[in-house]
């Protein structure tokens, strides 16, 4: 029995598509396998964040209108700012300030608030900040227990590896909402 040249094309046909047929698979199957971390930008789920960003930039420009806030991390003093967003973490060593901010082990956290204008300390606000790795939600630190001593709220967060970190918080006053974010790292 001799092979004829079309059974060579049947044969490479079939080659052809069961490579093409595997890598289909495996592309498939490696998908599935991928763990996926859910973005928790402003202390809520991106679809929440996505319908309201522009009102919750708005309210936080109202917040930091009426009250001024000073937080304090590991004896480095920030406002309520969100403008790190903007940046990828690679940019941020040519454009933020906020590089280094905290450390291996302990990192006090203390929050002062007062109204403008009249220097009030605010005694009763709802404090939720959460540092969390900017590829996974495994090592997230949630603070949502500020003692208040001495007009500021205080804190301590401990992290226990080197890497990239946000910062990412949520102050609410009454009916007014500030939010923070941050991207910053543990020194190496």
């Amino acid at each position: 029995m001799k092979i004829q040249k079309y059974h060579f094309w049947l044969l490479f046909f079939f080659l052809i598509f069961g490579f093409t047929f595997g890598m289909i698979v495996w592309t498939v199957k490696s998908a599935v396998d991928t763990p996926v971390y859910e973005d928790k930008s402003f202390m809520s789920n991106y679809h929440v964040v996505d319908d309201n960003y522009n009102q919750m930039i708005i309210d936080n420009r109202n917040f930091n209108s009426k009250y001024d806030t000073k937080i304090t991390i590991n004896n480095r003093t920030i406002d309520m700012g969100i403008s790190d967003i903007l940046y990828g973490q690679r940019s941020l060593k040519k454009r933020s300030t906020n590089q280094n901010m905290l450390v291996v082990g302990d990192n006090s956290i203390s929050i002062k608030i007062s109204k403008r204008g009249s220097n009030t300390i605010v005694n009763d606000a709802n404090i939720s900040i959460q540092i969390t790795r900017a590829i996974e939600d495994s090592y997230d630190i949630n603070l949502n227990k500020f003692k208040f001593v001495d007009g500021s709220y205080n804190s301590v967060a401990k992290i226990d590896m080197i890497g990239n970190w946000n910062i990412i918080g949520k102050i609410a006053v009454g009916d007014d909402t500030g939010y923070l974010y941050i991207k910053t790292n543990t020194e190496r």
